[in-house]
């Protein structure tokens, strides 16, 4: 039987033994009762495992992506350092284009705006700053107030949600 049917089953039977019935039919639902119980005992068991498997495999699987991540970030690392180094020895050498069996290569200036650094920020005029101006939600406020049965429109408390512990 699937989860859904035992728990569809073991609420009807527990519906039902607030209902009167004879000695014989209550004896008989309790032992149906117990046996439904058990096979539900032993799905969730079935499922408890499942959740640990995935629980387990989603680790595995985040660590590895994380380690794949570092070695990923390291060839980048080295491929602008590799870049770097032989667009310095092109300009060095004063070669614009270079031409392999594989590559051409060539020496070429950057496009765009030009670049501007700021050295000091607080020596620049006023006509240069911007204001910035952000807010967010105080949520813990928000809860206090309504704790204290105060009314904040366009928000609610809402029940406290339920969890399935492993252990």
């Amino acid at each position: 039987m699937s989860l859904y049917q035992l728990t569809e089953e073991l609420t009807a039977l527990l519906n039902m033994a607030d209902t009167e019935m004879s000695e014989d039919i209550e004896a008989a639902m309790h032992e149906h009762t117990a046996l439904i119980a058990e096979a539900f005992d032993s799905k969730a068991d079935g499922y408890a495992a499942l959740i640990r498997t995935c629980e387990t495999r989603a680790n595995a699987r985040y660590e590895e992506s994380q380690r794949l991540t570092k070695l990923a970030q390291a060839d980048e690392a080295l491929a602008t350092r590799l870049r770097k180094a032989l667009l310095e020895a092109m300009q060095a050498t004063g070669r614009k284009k270079v031409q392999t069996e594989r590559f051409s290569l060539s020496v070429a200036q950057n496009g765009g705006k030009t670049p501007v650094v700021v050295t000091d920020e607080d020596a620049l005029p006023a006509q240069f700053k911007v204001p910035v101006w952000s807010e967010r939600v105080d949520r813990d406020a928000i809860r206090d107030a309504l704790e204290r049965g105060e009314t904040v429109e366009g928000a609610t408390l809402q029940p406290r949600g339920f969890r399935l512990n492993l252990r």
